[in-house]
């Protein structure tokens, strides 16, 4: 179910379809149908396609803070990492995101760091993962390499100081790092960054 949400989501809100046998033309008339209002089931039928959500690797697995940082709502929520099928383009869908931009890792955090985009913690810190890869099959690669870790922060607050620690943190009930890039988060001004700031975010 997970996977099939992950196809049906990838395919509404960024345009690109993970099937099987799915070139550009059949993803374009696959877009077409989802605009005119028929269903993701519906519109697979009709043009006989399977998903592939072998396409789809498991890589993290987030669950927010028992006591969140900066908002009340919880979440548990999976990521997946997948290569953009060959002729697709990816793409907003005007309704649930209305603007996109293809960026790698480093230009997504030296964004953030001007404040031109907004990043979620769970976003910062995957950015820190995968930037420290050289392409995406070697992102893939190292998640079919190991279970998907299940990453859930723990906050406190020192000095008037919101702080957000992750596995492998002196300060987190787990002990054992679960993936690479800092193990905190400080609030200030308003967004997190790691305490040091962003130099050196990706040694």
């Amino acid at each position: 179910a997970f996977f099939v949400a992950a196809c049906r989501e990838t395919f509404e809100e960024a345009s690109v379809l993970l099937a099987r046998d799915a070139d550009a033309l059949l993803a374009e008339r696959a877009l077409r149908r989802a605009r005119e209002g028929q269903l993701f089931a519906a519109l697979l039928a009709e043009l006989g396609l399977q998903l592939a959500s072998d396409a789809l690797v498991p890589f993290t697995r987030w669950i927010t803070p028992k006591v969140p940082a900066m908002m009340n709502k919880r979440f548990d929520a999976r990521f997946f990492a997948a290569a953009l099928p060959g002729g697709q383009q990816a793409r907003h869908d005007e309704h649930e995101a209305t603007d996109s931009v293809w960026l790698t890792p480093r230009e997504a955090i030296e964004r953030y760091r001007r404040r031109e985009i907004v990043l979620a913690p769970a976003q910062i810190m995957t950015l820190a993962q995968v930037g420290r890869r050289a392409s995406v099959a070697e992102v893939l690669e190292e998640a079919r390499r190991r279970p998907p870790p299940v990453i859930e922060p723990e906050s406190f607050e020192a000095d008037g100081v919101r702080t957000a620690v992750y596995p492998g943190d002196e300060r987190h009930s787990v002990r054992v790092r679960a993936m690479p890039g800092p193990t905190r988060l400080i609030v200030r001004d308003g967004r997190f960054e790691p305490p040091g700031g962003f130099d050196g975010f990706f040694d």
